[in-house]
């Protein structure tokens, strides 16, 4: 009974222990995402100051957007979905009757699609095509703020688990 109870008390303090380092992580990806955001805004007035607010407006938009990063849950775990490799993939799944032809066209659309890509994927040309390097800096915060707040999820994830596994175990500790 002594070794159960002693073996439950140090899994107890290895969880612990667990548990302050991915909190620390958390809390350092938190302090990353908030000075993103807090930049981001700031270039974004900077951009829309030096540019004028006509230009940097919600008319500004365009009203067929779309979203340029999809997020994804796989194995419990948040991640960001290209959408270039999601076209692939549907290509690559299907059969392949008429190979010689579907290389050819697939040849020609690269081209075709690499240009229109290249035109009306990034959201920076709906405001001229010579923008403000504020705004471009802009742009970049807000993603990499994205792409943090995949981080904070993720690790808000693993810390919800490590405070089930402790629940767990303190019962198994209280029997």
């Amino acid at each position: 009974m002594s070794d159960n109870y002693e073996m439950t008390c140090q899994e107890l303090d290895a969880i612990t222990l667990t548990y302050l380092s991915k909190l620390e992580e958390y809390m350092q990806v938190c302090n990353e995402t908030a000075n993103h955001f807090q930049q981001g805004f700031l270039d974004l007035a900077h951009a829309k100051y030096t540019m004028g607010t006509r230009t940097i407006s919600r008319y500004s938009y365009d009203s067929r957007m779309k979203a340029s990063l999809k997020v994804e849950i796989e194995n419990d775990l948040v991640c960001v979905m290209d959408d270039n490799k999601e076209k692939e993939e549907q290509v690559e799944g299907l059969r392949n009757r008429h190979q010689k032809e579907q290389i050819q066209s697939k040849d020609d659309s690269k081209d075709e699609s690499n240009d229109t890509k290249k035109k009306n994927r990034d959201p920076l040309y709906w405001f001229g095509l010579l923008v403000s390097p504020s705004l471009r800096t802009s742009q970049k915060h807000f993603s990499l703020a994205t792409e943090r707040l995949i981080d904070q999820v993720n690790r808000i994830k693993e810390l919800r688990e490590l405070e089930i596994k402790y629940k767990e175990l303190m019962e198994k500790k209280g029997k």
